[in-house]
Protein backbone atom coordinates (compact mmCIF):
# COMPACT_ATOMS: atom_id res chain seq x y z
CA UNK A 1 0.00 0.00 0.00
CA UNK A 2 2.23 2.75 -1.30
CA UNK A 3 1.98 5.40 -3.98
CA UNK A 4 4.13 5.71 -7.11
CA UNK A 5 4.73 8.62 -9.47
CA UNK A 6 2.69 8.43 -12.66
CA UNK A 7 4.63 7.16 -15.66
CA UNK A 8 5.77 9.89 -18.02
CA UNK A 9 5.38 7.52 -20.97
CA UNK A 10 2.65 8.37 -23.50
CA UNK A 11 0.27 5.65 -24.62
CA UNK A 12 0.73 6.58 -28.29
CA UNK A 13 4.49 6.12 -28.02
CA UNK A 14 4.05 2.69 -26.46
CA UNK A 15 1.51 1.55 -29.04
CA UNK A 16 3.43 2.79 -32.07
CA UNK A 17 6.59 1.07 -30.84
CA UNK A 18 4.89 -2.21 -29.98
CA UNK A 19 3.32 -2.62 -33.42
CA UNK A 20 6.36 -1.33 -35.32
CA UNK A 21 7.48 -4.80 -36.41
CA UNK A 22 4.11 -6.27 -37.39
CA UNK A 23 4.76 -7.89 -40.78
CA UNK A 24 1.17 -8.62 -41.74
CA UNK A 25 0.27 -5.41 -43.61
CA UNK A 26 -3.46 -5.88 -43.20
CA UNK A 27 -3.16 -6.46 -39.46
CA UNK A 28 -0.84 -3.49 -39.06
CA UNK A 29 -3.27 -1.16 -40.85
CA UNK A 30 -6.10 -2.36 -38.62
CA UNK A 31 -3.96 -1.82 -35.54
CA UNK A 32 -2.90 1.64 -36.65
CA UNK A 33 -6.54 2.64 -37.05
CA UNK A 34 -7.06 1.79 -33.35
CA UNK A 35 -4.71 4.47 -32.09
CA UNK A 36 -7.26 7.33 -31.78
CA UNK A 37 -9.61 5.15 -29.72
CA UNK A 38 -6.73 3.92 -27.56
CA UNK A 39 -5.72 7.52 -26.80
CA UNK A 40 -9.30 8.53 -26.00
CA UNK A 41 -9.82 5.55 -23.70
CA UNK A 42 -6.49 6.11 -21.98
CA UNK A 43 -7.46 9.72 -21.27
CA UNK A 44 -10.81 8.58 -19.94
CA UNK A 45 -9.01 6.12 -17.67
CA UNK A 46 -6.89 8.92 -16.21
CA UNK A 47 -9.93 11.10 -15.57
CA UNK A 48 -11.96 8.31 -13.97
CA UNK A 49 -9.05 7.06 -11.88
CA UNK A 50 -8.63 10.50 -10.35
CA UNK A 51 -12.20 10.35 -9.03
CA UNK A 52 -12.62 6.65 -8.15
CA UNK A 53 -14.94 6.20 -11.13
CA UNK A 54 -13.09 3.50 -13.05
CA UNK A 55 -16.01 1.13 -12.57
CA UNK A 56 -17.99 3.38 -14.95
CA UNK A 57 -15.77 2.53 -17.93
CA UNK A 58 -17.70 0.20 -20.20
CA UNK A 59 -16.24 -3.17 -21.09
CA UNK A 60 -15.42 -3.92 -24.74
CA UNK A 61 -14.84 -6.94 -26.93
CA UNK A 62 -13.21 -5.00 -29.80
CA UNK A 63 -11.10 -1.90 -30.39
CA UNK A 64 -12.28 0.39 -33.17
CA UNK A 65 -14.79 -2.33 -34.04
CA UNK A 66 -12.03 -4.11 -35.92
CA UNK A 67 -9.39 -5.50 -33.55
CA UNK A 68 -10.55 -8.24 -31.20
CA UNK A 69 -9.58 -8.45 -27.56
CA UNK A 70 -7.51 -11.54 -28.36
CA UNK A 71 -5.53 -9.58 -30.94
CA UNK A 72 -4.88 -6.79 -28.44
CA UNK A 73 -3.84 -9.29 -25.80
CA UNK A 74 -1.33 -10.67 -28.30
CA UNK A 75 0.02 -7.15 -28.79
CA UNK A 76 0.61 -6.89 -25.04
CA UNK A 77 1.94 -10.41 -24.50
CA UNK A 78 4.03 -10.75 -27.63
CA UNK A 79 5.05 -7.19 -28.51
CA UNK A 80 5.32 -5.44 -25.14
CA UNK A 81 5.90 -7.93 -22.32
CA UNK A 82 7.87 -10.57 -24.19
CA UNK A 83 11.65 -10.53 -23.89
CA UNK A 84 13.34 -8.94 -26.92
CA UNK A 85 9.99 -7.62 -28.19
CA UNK A 86 9.85 -4.11 -29.73
CA UNK A 87 8.09 -2.66 -26.68
CA UNK A 88 10.13 -4.48 -24.05
CA UNK A 89 12.01 -1.35 -22.96
CA UNK A 90 8.72 0.36 -22.11
CA UNK A 91 7.59 -2.75 -20.24
CA UNK A 92 10.71 -2.85 -18.08
CA UNK A 93 10.52 0.89 -17.37
CA UNK A 94 6.95 0.48 -16.13
CA UNK A 95 7.66 -2.73 -14.24
CA UNK A 96 10.61 -1.34 -12.30
CA UNK A 97 10.10 2.35 -11.42
CA UNK A 98 13.32 4.02 -10.35
CA UNK A 99 14.18 3.20 -6.75
CA UNK A 100 11.25 0.78 -6.29
CA UNK A 101 11.70 -2.98 -5.98
CA UNK A 102 8.73 -3.96 -3.78
CA UNK A 103 5.15 -4.42 -4.94
CA UNK A 104 3.19 -1.20 -4.25
CA UNK A 105 -0.03 -3.17 -3.75
CA UNK A 106 1.22 -5.03 -0.67
CA UNK A 107 4.41 -3.07 -0.02
CA UNK A 108 6.28 -6.22 0.91
CA UNK A 109 6.98 -8.78 -1.82
CA UNK A 110 9.33 -8.24 -4.78
CA UNK A 111 7.95 -6.97 -8.08
CA UNK A 112 7.60 -9.76 -10.63
CA UNK A 113 5.17 -8.50 -13.26
CA UNK A 114 2.81 -5.76 -14.42
CA UNK A 115 -0.81 -5.95 -13.35
CA UNK A 116 -3.64 -4.52 -15.44
CA UNK A 117 -5.74 -2.45 -13.06
CA UNK A 118 -8.65 -2.91 -15.48
CA UNK A 119 -8.35 -6.36 -17.02
CA UNK A 120 -7.13 -6.45 -20.61
CA UNK A 121 -9.66 -9.21 -21.33
CA UNK A 122 -12.46 -6.73 -20.58
CA UNK A 123 -10.78 -3.50 -21.65
CA UNK A 124 -8.57 -4.35 -24.66
CA UNK A 125 -8.11 -0.70 -25.62
CA UNK A 126 -6.29 -0.25 -22.29
CA UNK A 127 -4.07 -3.31 -22.69
CA UNK A 128 -0.93 -1.23 -23.24
CA UNK A 129 -1.99 2.02 -21.52
CA UNK A 130 0.84 2.94 -19.10
CA UNK A 131 -1.45 4.20 -16.33
CA UNK A 132 -3.38 0.91 -16.43
CA UNK A 133 -0.17 -1.07 -15.87
CA UNK A 134 0.91 -1.35 -12.24
CA UNK A 135 4.06 -3.08 -10.93
CA UNK A 136 3.04 -6.06 -8.82
CA UNK A 137 4.29 -9.16 -7.08
CA UNK A 138 3.13 -12.57 -8.25
CA UNK A 139 0.83 -13.03 -5.25
CA UNK A 140 -1.06 -9.75 -5.66
CA UNK A 141 -1.34 -10.27 -9.41
CA UNK A 142 -2.77 -13.76 -8.91
CA UNK A 143 -5.18 -12.76 -6.13
CA UNK A 144 -6.67 -9.92 -8.13
CA UNK A 145 -6.90 -11.85 -11.39
CA UNK A 146 -9.27 -10.24 -13.86
CA UNK A 147 -11.68 -8.87 -11.24
CA UNK A 148 -12.96 -5.40 -12.11
CA UNK A 149 -14.55 -3.00 -9.60
CA UNK A 150 -18.34 -2.73 -9.60
CA UNK A 151 -18.51 0.52 -7.61
CA UNK A 152 -16.24 3.18 -6.13
CA UNK A 153 -15.99 1.39 -2.79
CA UNK A 154 -14.51 -1.65 -4.53
CA UNK A 155 -11.83 0.24 -6.40
CA UNK A 156 -8.59 -0.89 -4.84
CA UNK A 157 -5.88 1.69 -4.31
CA UNK A 158 -4.19 2.71 -7.53
CA UNK A 159 -0.54 3.59 -6.82
CA UNK A 160 -0.48 6.30 -9.51
CA UNK A 161 -3.66 8.06 -8.37
CA UNK A 162 -4.14 7.31 -4.65
CA UNK A 163 -1.69 8.51 -2.03
CA UNK A 164 -2.23 7.53 1.60
CA UNK A 165 1.46 7.70 2.50
CA UNK A 166 1.11 10.82 4.63
CA UNK A 167 -1.08 9.20 7.31
CA UNK A 168 -0.94 5.95 9.21
CA UNK A 169 -3.73 3.57 8.22
CA UNK A 170 -2.17 0.26 9.17
CA UNK A 171 -2.09 -0.84 12.80
CA UNK A 172 -1.29 -4.04 14.67
CA UNK A 173 -2.48 -5.83 17.78
CA UNK A 174 -0.66 -8.41 19.89
CA UNK A 175 -2.40 -11.77 20.26
CA UNK A 176 -1.61 -13.83 23.36
CA UNK A 177 -0.51 -17.03 21.67
CA UNK A 178 2.63 -19.06 22.15
CA UNK A 179 4.66 -17.94 20.35
CA UNK A 180 3.17 -14.46 20.45
CA UNK A 181 1.59 -13.26 17.19
CA UNK A 182 0.28 -10.07 15.64
CA UNK A 183 -2.83 -9.27 13.66
CA UNK A 184 -3.10 -6.22 11.44
CA UNK A 185 -6.06 -3.98 10.71
CA UNK A 186 -7.02 -0.69 9.07
CA UNK A 187 -7.93 2.36 11.13
CA UNK A 188 -8.65 5.50 9.15
CA UNK A 189 -7.14 8.85 10.19
CA UNK A 190 -9.49 11.65 11.24
CA UNK A 191 -9.10 13.50 7.94
CA UNK A 192 -10.08 10.52 5.77
CA UNK A 193 -13.26 10.47 3.70
CA UNK A 194 -15.73 7.62 4.13
CA UNK A 195 -15.09 6.53 0.56
CA UNK A 196 -11.33 6.33 1.03
CA UNK A 197 -11.82 4.43 4.29
CA UNK A 198 -13.93 1.82 2.49
CA UNK A 199 -11.47 1.59 -0.40
CA UNK A 200 -8.45 1.08 1.85
CA UNK A 201 -10.25 -1.61 3.84
CA UNK A 202 -11.36 -3.33 0.63
CA UNK A 203 -7.81 -3.21 -0.72
CA UNK A 204 -6.49 -4.67 2.55
CA UNK A 205 -9.03 -7.50 2.50
CA UNK A 206 -8.88 -8.31 -1.22
CA UNK A 207 -5.11 -8.71 -1.21
CA UNK A 208 -5.23 -10.71 2.06
CA UNK A 209 -2.69 -8.39 3.62
CA UNK A 210 -3.33 -9.43 7.23
CA UNK A 211 -2.16 -12.95 6.38
CA UNK A 212 0.95 -11.65 4.64
CA UNK A 213 1.88 -9.14 7.33
CA UNK A 214 1.20 -11.57 10.20
CA UNK A 215 3.48 -14.11 8.57
CA UNK A 216 6.22 -11.52 8.03
CA UNK A 217 5.88 -10.31 11.63
CA UNK A 218 6.17 -13.87 12.97
CA UNK A 219 9.42 -14.34 11.07
CA UNK A 220 10.73 -11.01 12.32
CA UNK A 221 9.88 -11.85 15.93
CA UNK A 222 11.76 -15.12 15.60
CA UNK A 223 14.74 -13.41 13.96
CA UNK A 224 15.18 -10.71 16.62
CA UNK A 225 14.26 -12.72 19.73
CA UNK A 226 17.88 -13.41 20.66
CA UNK A 227 18.85 -9.75 20.19
CA UNK A 228 15.96 -8.56 22.36
CA UNK A 229 16.83 -11.10 25.03
CA UNK A 230 20.42 -9.88 25.09
CA UNK A 231 19.30 -6.25 25.31
CA UNK A 232 17.06 -7.13 28.23
CA UNK A 233 19.86 -8.95 30.03
CA UNK A 234 22.27 -6.05 29.55
CA UNK A 235 20.01 -3.05 30.05
CA UNK A 236 16.62 -4.25 31.24
CA UNK A 237 13.26 -3.10 29.95
CA UNK A 238 14.50 0.44 29.30
CA UNK A 239 17.11 -0.82 26.83
CA UNK A 240 14.46 -2.83 25.02
CA UNK A 241 12.05 0.12 25.03
CA UNK A 242 14.69 2.47 23.63
CA UNK A 243 15.72 0.05 20.89
CA UNK A 244 12.15 -0.69 19.77
CA UNK A 245 11.13 2.97 19.91
CA UNK A 246 14.11 4.05 17.80
CA UNK A 247 13.35 1.30 15.31
CA UNK A 248 9.69 2.35 15.19
CA UNK A 249 10.63 5.98 14.60
CA UNK A 250 12.97 4.95 11.79
CA UNK A 251 10.30 2.79 10.12
CA UNK A 252 7.62 5.45 10.44
CA UNK A 253 9.85 8.11 8.94
CA UNK A 254 10.38 5.87 5.93
CA UNK A 255 6.90 4.38 5.43
CA UNK A 256 3.95 4.89 7.72
CA UNK A 257 1.95 1.97 6.33
CA UNK A 258 4.43 -0.87 6.36
CA UNK A 259 3.72 -3.89 8.57
CA UNK A 260 6.97 -3.22 10.44
CA UNK A 261 5.95 0.35 11.27
CA UNK A 262 2.58 -0.85 12.52
CA UNK A 263 3.99 -3.65 14.68
CA UNK A 264 7.08 -2.00 16.13
CA UNK A 265 5.08 1.09 17.06
CA UNK A 266 3.48 -1.08 19.76
CA UNK A 267 6.77 -0.75 21.63
CA UNK A 268 5.72 2.74 22.69
CA UNK A 269 3.24 1.12 25.10
CA UNK A 270 5.94 -0.44 27.28
CA UNK A 271 7.30 2.85 28.66
CA UNK A 272 7.25 3.08 32.44
CA UNK A 273 6.31 -0.54 33.16
CA UNK A 274 8.41 -2.28 35.79
CA UNK A 275 10.03 -5.50 34.59
CA UNK A 276 10.98 -8.64 36.40
CA UNK A 277 14.75 -8.76 35.89
CA UNK A 278 14.67 -12.51 35.51
CA UNK A 279 12.36 -12.38 32.47
CA UNK A 280 14.26 -14.01 29.61
CA UNK A 281 11.70 -15.30 27.13
CA UNK A 282 11.10 -12.89 24.23
CA UNK A 283 7.51 -14.10 23.86
CA UNK A 284 6.91 -13.39 27.53
CA UNK A 285 8.57 -10.01 27.08
CA UNK A 286 6.21 -9.11 24.26
CA UNK A 287 3.14 -10.19 26.19
CA UNK A 288 4.28 -8.35 29.32
CA UNK A 289 5.37 -5.08 27.79
CA UNK A 290 3.57 -4.56 24.49
CA UNK A 291 0.09 -4.73 25.96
Amino acid sequence: MRSLPKPSIKVEDVFIQTISKVKDKSLKRRLERCLPEIIIDSNEFDLKASNAKLHEIAEKSHVNGDITKDEMIKVYDGRLAKKDSPGREFYMTLRYPKGIDKCPLCGQLPIKTLDHYLAKTKHPSLAIAPNNLVPACSDCNKIKGSVNPINSEQETLHPYFDNIDGDQWLFAEVIHTDPVSLIFFIRSPDNATKLMEKRVKYHFELYELNNLYSSEAASEISDISYQIGRLFDLGGAEAVRLHLTETADSCLSSRKNSWKSASIKLSQQIHGIVVNVHLRSFNRLLKEYLI
